[in-house]
Parts: structure tokens; sequence; C-alpha cells
């Protein structure tokens, strides 16, 4: 999640119909069709929907105090290393300088953007996915993850670990929330005590979960390599399966994801048993992003749409805190 003061600043640019001027500026170093350009989210990054000469593009771009270049560099060589593995991974379009990446400064500031293809298929929701689709989501990490598994230590540069993201957490948090920092230290020593291997530790997605792939029959589309890390294989289940309840492993969905995932590559069940313990990881990590990300006052004057979001964020804050304080 974005700053909400980040988010703020570009959603004064966008219309009653979705499109920003500020989004057309940064398309021109792609090209796009007049007009066609709209605002789809924003949450970890700006997404646009637009067209060019009638086919389908996504923009994502950041600000420059939420992304650096060189770990959307990083993010890029893995997706498109996955590419040439013939892995259904959407991927970057070079802008018309022949740049994977843009860096655009504007009045509101500087931005880091790429362009996606579109890839064919559909979203689709927990309540909607059969049996199958279950196997083949679960199939598809497993394929993902046995390709990863063979990537060089050099795709790991500029990736965040485990660790980086929980020192990071530790210097997010404030002072005041003490059992937040005491989470912290326990998952610290927790996981220096985890195995690793190649077979069980490396690259992962990290957000594998509906909204980022994409089903087109008996195949999956991959989306939204931005998080990926360096953790455990067995955390990119747990993660990617969030929406489907606490894990346990009798919850149907989760038994047939894991079939599918078995397919395709070995998985460490001891680590896969060890799921409360990234559950809590998941949910401190989540807890300082919020921290960060709401930065406005309450007191100002802002849109609807940004004191309901406000509002929102607190209460899943108070969730986290909740869960965190029961460990």
């Amino acid at each position: 999640m974005m700053k909400l003061s980040t988010m703020k600043k570009v959603m004064d640019t966008v219309d009653s119909e979705w499109r920003s001027p500020l989004g057309e500026e940064i398309l021109e170093r792609w090209g796009y069709d007049e007009g066609s350009a709209t605002i789809l989210r924003a949450s970890a990054n700006f997404i646009f929907e637009f067209y060019k000469e009638g086919e389908q593009f996504f923009l994502r771009f950041n600000d420059s105090s939420e992304r650096n270049y060189s770990s959307i560099e990083a993010e890029l060589n893995i997706v498109k290393c996955l590419g040439n593995r013939s892995l259904n991974v959407a991927q970057p379009i070079a802008s018309l300088n022949g740049n994977d990446i843009e860096v655009v400064e504007t009045k509101l500031g500087t931005f880091l953007a790429v362009v996606f293809e579109a890839l064919e298929g559909k979203h689709l929701d927990m309540e909607e996915i059969s049996d199958q689709q279950a196997y083949i989501w679960g199939q598809s990490l497993g394929n993902l993850h046995a390709n990863l598994k063979q990537l060089p230590e050099k795709y790991r540069v500029n990736r965040p670990s485990w660790k980086e993201l929980l020192l990071e957490v530790k210097e997010i948090l404030p002072k005041k929330e003490l059992a937040a920092h005491k989470e912290a230290d326990k998952l610290l020593s927790w996981t220096d005590t985890l195995s690793l291997s190649k077979e069980n530790f490396g690259i992962i997605h990290y957000d594998f979960e509906l909204d980022n792939v994409i089903f087109n029959d008996n195949t999956i589309g991959m989306l939204d390599f931005d998080d990926s890390s360096v953790h455990w294989f067995a955390a990119d289940i747990v993660y990617a399966l969030r929406d489907a309840g606490d894990f346990n492993l009798e919850n149907p969905v989760i038994t047939t994801f894991i079939k599918g995932y078995k397919s395709e590559t070995d998985l460490d069940m001891e680590m896969l048993h060890m799921s409360s313990g990234f559950e809590r990881l998941h949910k401190l990590i989540s807890l300082a992003k919020l921290i960060r990300a709401v930065d406005i006052d309450a007191a100002e004057d802002h849109p609807e749409w940004l004191v309901n979001l406000r509002v929102k964020l607190f209460r899943i804050m108070g969730k986290y805190r909740l869960f965190i304080e029961k460990q």
C-alpha cells in the first residue's frame, strides 16, 4: 500500500470518466489511442488500462518515493526470464525509446513507469473456483516455483529477503507499538531456526492470490511480481490461499491446490506445517505497511473516498494488532 498522501496527489488528477492528464503524460512515452487511458486502481501501484492501435495494455507507475529503479529492474529481469522459459507471465512492453522502465519528471514529482501486455482470460473470486480450477491454480504455482528454483543467484539481487522485510518493519513501527516490536523479535528468532535449501527456499511471487492470476480454460496467466522476494516456497502457498480462510490442510480448496502444486515440483510438507508462523509474518509486515501508508490527518479536509479508505485501513490495522497481541 502506497502512502495515502501520494494516492491523493495522483487521484486528484482523475476526472469523472476515470481519465487523468498525468496518466496520459506518462503514456506519451509509449503512445496510446486518444481517450482510451483510464485508471483501474490505486493501491501499491497506480494501474491504468489503455489501448494502442486497438490493442489492450496496462500502465503501472509509482511515485519515486515508493519504488526505486533497481528493484523494478530486478523484478522485470525475473519476469522476462520466466517468459523465456515459456511461462505465461505478463511481459513488459518497451517504450518508444526502447526502455522497459521510464523515469518521468512531472509537476507532481518523479514517477517510475512500466507498461505490460494484457493476458487473455479472466479473474475469478474464491467463491467461483471449481475443484479443477483450484488444482490448476496450485499447479501453476508449482510450475512457477520449479522454474524459480533454477534461476541463478544473480536474480536475487535487489529483491528483498524475508529478513530485510522484517528489519524494515522494525524501522517503520513506532516505539509505542510494543506488541508488534515484540512479535518482530520473536519472528526474527523463529525464522533463523528454519532450514534453508534449494528445494524449500528461493525467489517467490509473494502475492499469488486470485487478483494476480488470470484463468483461461486450463491455463493461468501470472501478474504482478513487484512484491517478489527471497523467502520459503511454503510461505508462497500460504500467502496465495489467504482468501480461503485460516490455513487448514483439511480445507478442500487448499488440499486440491496442494495436489496441483505437487504435480509440478517437490514440496517440503514439514515447512508447510509452519503455516501459522508465515501467517504471523505476513500480518506483521502488512501492519507496518499500513502504518506507513496512513500518513494523512483525520482533521484535514479530504474527499469522501479518502476519508472512507482511511477508516477502512484503521479497521484492518486494528484486526492485525489484536491478532499480534494474542501471539
